[in-house]
This record gives C-alpha cells, sequence and structure tokens, in this order.
C-alpha cells in the first residue's frame, strides 16, 4: 500500500465514522510529514467528494452525510492554508479571481482549485459562491485580475454560466476566462476547448 493509499483509506474511515478531528489530523499531518502532497491530498478529498454525491444520487447516503463530509473537506482545506502560502513561489507575476456565479452554491472545488493556483506561482483571489456578474466585472477590474476561473455544478448552472461569461467578456475582453466543475466533467459541447480547466494543469502564470 502506497502512502497515498494509505491517507486515503485512513481519511474515508475518518469521515465514515462522522470523526472530523480525525480526519483534519490525518490529512494535515500527512502533508507536514511528506506522506502526501497538497495537491494530491486534494485530489483525494475531490474523488471522495464526487464519490459521496454520486452515492447520494443513487439514494444511498442522506443529504447530511454529503454535507458532513464536504464540512470536514473545507475545514482540511481550510487548515492547509498557511502551508499552501509558504510553499508558493515568491514571485507571483499574474493574478486569477475564482468565483462561482449567482445561484451556483457548490465552491469547495474552486477554494481547491484556488491552492493549486497559488503553488503554481499565481495571486489567486477566491470570491466564493453566488458572486453576481456585476460583482465580479467590479472585482476584477479592482484586483487587476489577468484571468477568471469559474464553475458550474450542474447542466443548469453551465446553461446560466454561458450568458455569465459572455457579459464577463464583453467588460474585460482582455481577461481569460476558464470554466469547470462537474458539469463540464464529461463533454463541453458548445464550450471551446480553450476555456476548459484542467485542475491538475495549472497554466504558467508567466504567459500573462
Amino acid at each position: 500500500m502506497t502512502d497515498g493509499d494509505a491517507v486515503r483509506a485512513a481519511l474515508e474511515a475518518a469521515i465514515g465514522s462522522y470523526d472530523r478531528s480525525r480526519a483534519v489530523d490525518v490529512a494535515v499531518s500527512a502533508v507536514a510529514d511528506g506522506s502526501i502532497s497538497i495537491e494530491e491530498l486534494y485530489s483525494l478529498l475531490s474523488a471522495k467528494l464526487l464519490d459521496i454525491g454520486a452515492a447520494w444520487g443513487r439514494g444511498a447516503v442522506e443529504v447530511w452525510q454529503e454535507h458532513f463530509a464536504t464540512s470536514v473537506a473545507r475545514t482540511i482545506v481550510e487548515s492547509c492554508a498557511l502551508r499552501v502560502e509558504h510553499a508558493a513561489p515568491d514571485e507571483r507575476t499574474a493574478t486569477v479571481v475564482l468565483a462561482a456565479p449567482s445561484n451556483e452554491y457548490h465552491d469547495l472545488g474552486l477554494r481547491m482549485l484556488t491552492d493549486r493556483f497559488i503553488l503554481a506561482g499565481w495571486r489567486a483571489q477566491f470570491l466564493g459562491a453566488n458572486v453576481p456578474v456585476s460583482e465580479l466585472i467590479t472585482a476584477v477590474e479592482a484586483l487587476g485580475a489577468h484571468a477568471v476561473a469559474l464553475s458550474a455544478s450542474t447542466h443548469y448552472h453551465r446553461v446560466g454560466l454561458r450568458d455569465y461569461v459572455e457579459q464577463l467578456s464583453a467588460s474585460h475582453p482582455g481577461v481569460r476566462v476558464w470554466v469547470g466543475g462537474p458539469a463540464f466533467a464529461h463533454e463541453h459541447d458548445g464550450w471551446p476547448d480553450e476555456m476548459m480547466l484542467d485542475p491538475r494543469v495549472i497554466p504558467d502564470p508567466s504567459g500573462y
């Protein structure tokens, strides 16, 4: 069993027994002792959340159980925040703003993506869930953003995202826009390839 497998098993056991403290300790300790990188930890958390989301869709778990797992994952991510900052490059030449558009309340994936951008050398500004497009446009200007990353969790939110992106691009045509999230997991018909963002492959900030 690899270190990653061991961490995954320990996390699943802790979450399965509703032991928040144990889950956080397992994750943070594994990163601290080098058993797993932050990027690897976030991949494990993302996979776990996708699994439990699918289980909820099948009726195998209750809503509260899915919410519990999500809240534990968020606590783990926030517990890694200082370590992310310390591991990031000193020089950060480009700024990316990350937001979930209006009526989109699933933002944990974007929060983890924020740390991936920081580790890759970006100044990453996380705005969170349900951000009206007018507010995002203002933030992009105020923060001097070179790029924006947006997320959609369902087909419904993906449909609404198109108008959101069009308004943003009309206001700031020079700002690069990426989209992602569960709504794009299987296909992205109607959306150009260059807008798709793989969270495992963060663009080089030196190009912006």
